[in-house]
Protein backbone atom coordinates (compact mmCIF):
# COMPACT_ATOMS: atom_id res chain seq x y z
CA UNK A 1 0.00 0.00 0.00
CA UNK A 2 3.16 2.12 0.57
CA UNK A 3 3.70 2.38 -3.18
CA UNK A 4 0.23 4.37 -4.11
CA UNK A 5 1.54 6.94 -2.08
CA UNK A 6 5.21 7.10 -3.27
CA UNK A 7 6.37 9.36 -6.60
CA UNK A 8 9.75 8.22 -8.06
CA UNK A 9 12.09 11.46 -9.84
CA UNK A 10 15.01 10.64 -11.42
CA UNK A 11 17.81 12.68 -10.87
CA UNK A 12 20.51 12.47 -13.62
CA UNK A 13 23.78 14.28 -13.04
CA UNK A 14 26.60 15.33 -15.56
CA UNK A 15 30.21 15.48 -14.15
CA UNK A 16 31.35 17.45 -16.88
CA UNK A 17 28.74 20.33 -16.15
CA UNK A 18 30.59 22.48 -12.81
CA UNK A 19 26.97 22.58 -11.64
CA UNK A 20 26.39 18.84 -11.81
CA UNK A 21 29.81 18.40 -10.48
CA UNK A 22 28.92 20.43 -7.43
CA UNK A 23 25.70 18.74 -6.60
CA UNK A 24 27.61 15.08 -6.29
CA UNK A 25 30.46 16.53 -4.61
CA UNK A 26 28.10 18.16 -2.20
CA UNK A 27 25.51 14.32 -2.25
CA UNK A 28 28.57 11.90 -1.75
CA UNK A 29 29.95 13.87 1.32
CA UNK A 30 26.35 15.15 2.93
CA UNK A 31 26.76 14.87 6.12
CA UNK A 32 24.37 12.29 7.60
CA UNK A 33 24.28 13.40 11.01
CA UNK A 34 22.48 16.54 9.94
CA UNK A 35 20.82 15.47 6.96
CA UNK A 36 18.92 12.15 7.49
CA UNK A 37 19.35 11.39 3.75
CA UNK A 38 20.09 12.49 0.52
CA UNK A 39 16.10 12.29 -0.32
CA UNK A 40 15.25 14.59 2.08
CA UNK A 41 18.39 17.30 1.60
CA UNK A 42 17.17 17.66 -2.12
CA UNK A 43 13.07 17.50 -0.93
CA UNK A 44 14.44 20.58 1.19
CA UNK A 45 16.65 22.29 -1.66
CA UNK A 46 13.89 22.30 -3.58
CA UNK A 47 10.93 23.28 -1.20
CA UNK A 48 13.47 26.13 -0.30
CA UNK A 49 13.93 27.03 -3.89
CA UNK A 50 9.89 27.04 -4.20
CA UNK A 51 9.07 29.03 -1.37
CA UNK A 52 11.44 31.88 -2.79
CA UNK A 53 9.73 31.75 -5.96
CA UNK A 54 6.14 31.41 -4.67
CA UNK A 55 4.60 34.89 -6.31
CA UNK A 56 6.01 33.44 -9.64
CA UNK A 57 4.43 30.87 -11.80
CA UNK A 58 7.23 27.76 -12.02
CA UNK A 59 4.38 25.40 -11.90
CA UNK A 60 2.33 26.83 -15.03
CA UNK A 61 1.15 23.21 -16.52
CA UNK A 62 -0.49 23.05 -13.29
CA UNK A 63 -1.67 26.19 -12.52
CA UNK A 64 -4.26 28.35 -13.96
CA UNK A 65 -2.13 30.23 -16.84
CA UNK A 66 -2.31 34.13 -15.17
CA UNK A 67 -5.06 35.64 -17.48
CA UNK A 68 -3.24 38.92 -18.36
CA UNK A 69 -4.66 42.20 -17.42
CA UNK A 70 -6.80 44.23 -19.39
CA UNK A 71 -7.84 47.75 -19.32
CA UNK A 72 -11.14 48.40 -19.92
CA UNK A 73 -12.89 51.10 -21.74
CA UNK A 74 -14.00 52.41 -17.77
CA UNK A 75 -10.51 52.24 -16.57
CA UNK A 76 -9.65 54.71 -19.69
CA UNK A 77 -12.54 57.00 -18.57
CA UNK A 78 -11.68 57.06 -15.04
CA UNK A 79 -7.83 57.27 -15.97
CA UNK A 80 -9.00 60.80 -18.49
CA UNK A 81 -11.23 61.93 -15.35
CA UNK A 82 -8.43 61.78 -12.72
CA UNK A 83 -6.03 63.55 -15.20
CA UNK A 84 -7.84 65.96 -16.02
CA UNK A 85 -8.98 67.03 -12.37
CA UNK A 86 -5.32 67.25 -11.63
CA UNK A 87 -4.81 69.29 -14.62
CA UNK A 88 -7.61 71.66 -13.88
CA UNK A 89 -6.19 71.71 -10.13
CA UNK A 90 -2.89 72.80 -11.27
CA UNK A 91 -4.02 75.46 -13.81
CA UNK A 92 -6.51 76.93 -11.34
CA UNK A 93 -3.51 77.18 -9.35
CA UNK A 94 -1.58 78.50 -11.60
CA UNK A 95 -3.75 81.32 -12.86
CA UNK A 96 -4.32 82.29 -9.16
CA UNK A 97 -0.31 82.75 -8.93
CA UNK A 98 -0.60 84.67 -12.15
CA UNK A 99 -3.60 86.62 -10.61
CA UNK A 100 -1.59 87.78 -7.64
CA UNK A 101 0.83 89.23 -9.07
CA UNK A 102 3.32 90.94 -7.06
CA UNK A 103 1.65 90.26 -4.13
CA UNK A 104 2.94 86.95 -3.67
CA UNK A 105 7.01 86.78 -4.95
CA UNK A 106 8.51 83.45 -5.07
CA UNK A 107 12.06 83.95 -6.27
CA UNK A 108 12.65 87.86 -7.54
CA UNK A 109 10.45 89.49 -10.77
CA UNK A 110 12.07 86.26 -13.19
CA UNK A 111 10.96 83.85 -11.41
CA UNK A 112 6.71 85.35 -11.68
CA UNK A 113 6.87 86.17 -14.82
CA UNK A 114 8.18 82.77 -15.97
CA UNK A 115 4.71 81.51 -13.91
CA UNK A 116 2.95 84.00 -15.74
CA UNK A 117 3.56 82.48 -19.11
CA UNK A 118 3.64 79.15 -17.61
CA UNK A 119 0.07 79.83 -16.62
CA UNK A 120 -0.92 81.06 -20.03
CA UNK A 121 0.60 78.20 -22.07
CA UNK A 122 -1.48 75.88 -20.06
CA UNK A 123 -4.90 78.11 -20.45
CA UNK A 124 -3.90 78.15 -23.88
CA UNK A 125 -3.38 74.01 -23.87
CA UNK A 126 -6.63 73.45 -22.24
CA UNK A 127 -8.62 75.75 -24.35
Amino acid sequence: MAGQNVVKHYLRLNLQNEQHKRIQTVLENLNKDIHKSENQFIIKAIDFYIQSFEDDDIMDRIQERKKPEYVTAGDLAQMRREIENGMKDELIRLLGLAALGSMAPRGGADRQEEDNLYAAEAANRWG
